[in-house]
């Protein structure tokens, strides 16, 4: 007796094996199984919550791995717990300009990779846990260099261990708990009981009158001020025209009197030149040693003298036409 073939069955079996052999092409396409990888320990004291087996590696932003498992473990003695998160690490995931297209670090540096991870770790590599989404909680690795925090290693000698850093948020709530926040807050109420003090005392709820009372005087103190100001104000501007035109008319009178002085001084010349030549004239008659001729002479110069006073005069006022009013010496006090 024949079976009776199941087409359905034989169906499922092919179109499962068209999957498995899409799925090995892909894989192999993408060097899954060809990509070496390196394996990492890496210990956090505080809680990984949000970070599962599968979460990204990312060194300053680049996938380069995944996190391959998560676990506590416990000091029996000091009962003290940590967490060891076990990392690979895809080799190839950096290029170099000068090296060939495959080259890794390993192969670059021509070093084993306990070697070139101490050499990391000296230089400042770290790992970190970051938030890789806000919305879900989700974490990942990140490394990247710290040179300045501390290589804190605590797993065993010999194992492949990168140092880790508290995340940024571990740091934030290190320092809230630094802080002596019960003595901060009992400042703060203190503060704000005293303000309140302040505002509801009777002191403060009479600064409003008083502001009102000094703003009232200072307001009939201007205008008390003003009233006064006022009629001098008027008092200055004519004083100012009083001064202009006595200025103007002393302009005025200075400019005759320098004319005027002028054409005297020139008559004066005049006349001493007619009296030098008559005088001249006479010395040719009379000798030159009798009494007449030195009256004669010393009448001359002193005719010449005042004319030189009169020049000098008419200099000055010319230069300072107050000095008809002030004087010689300048105003007096």
């Amino acid at each position: 007796m024949s079976t009776k073939v199941n087409k359905s069955m034989i169906g499922l079996f092919v179109l499962g094996a068209l999957i498995l052999a899409v799925l090995a092409v892909a894989a192999f396409g993408s060097g899954m199984f060809l990509t070496k990888k390196h394996k990492f320990v890496l210990y956090f004291d505080n809680s990984v919550s949000g970070l599962s087996i599968g979460s990204p590696v990312l060194f300053r932003g680049v996938p380069v791995g995944t996190v391959t498992s998560i676990g506590v473990q416990a000091n029996a003695e000091s009962l003290h717990f940590t967490i060891p998160v076990n990392i690979e690490l895809e080799s190839g995931k950096i290029s170099f300009r000068s090296a060939p297209k495959n080259a890794t670090l390993l192969t670059v540096t021509g070093e084993n990779i306990t070697q070139l991870l101490d050499r990391l770790i000296k230089i400042g590599l770290r790992a970190q846990l970051v938030t890789q989404s806000f919305v879900t909680g989700q974490l990942a690795v990140s490394l990247d260099f710290m040179p300045d925090t501390p290589a804190n290693l605590k797993g065993k000698e010999g194992d492949a261990e990168i140092p880790t850093v508290p995340s940024a948020f571990e740091q934030f709530s290190n320092t809230l708990r630094s802080l002596p926040l019960t003595e901060l807050v009992d400042k703060i109420l203190a503060a704000v009981s005293g303000v309140e003090k302040l505002v509801n005392s009777p002191q403060t709820e009479k600064i409003p009158a008083n502001v009102n009372m000094a703003l009232s005087q200072t307001s009939e103190v201007m205008t008390d001020l003003k009233a006064r100001i006022d009629p001098l104000a008027k008092n200055l501007d004519a004083a100012i025209q009083h001064f202009s035109s006595l200025a103007l008319n002393l302009d005025r009178r200075a400019d005759s009197l320098a004319s005027a002085a002028d054409k005297t001084i020139e008559n004066f010349n005049a006349t001493l030149k007619e009296a030098r030549t008559a005088t001249a004239s006479i010395q040719k008659v009379i000798n030159q040693d009798s009494p007449t001729v030195t009256d004669l002479n010393r009448a001359l110069n002193e005719m010449a003298a005042a004319a030189k006073s009169i020049r000098a005069l008419a200099d000055t006022l010319e230069r300072h036409p107050e000095a008809l009013l002030q004087g010689k010496g300048g105003p007096r006090r």
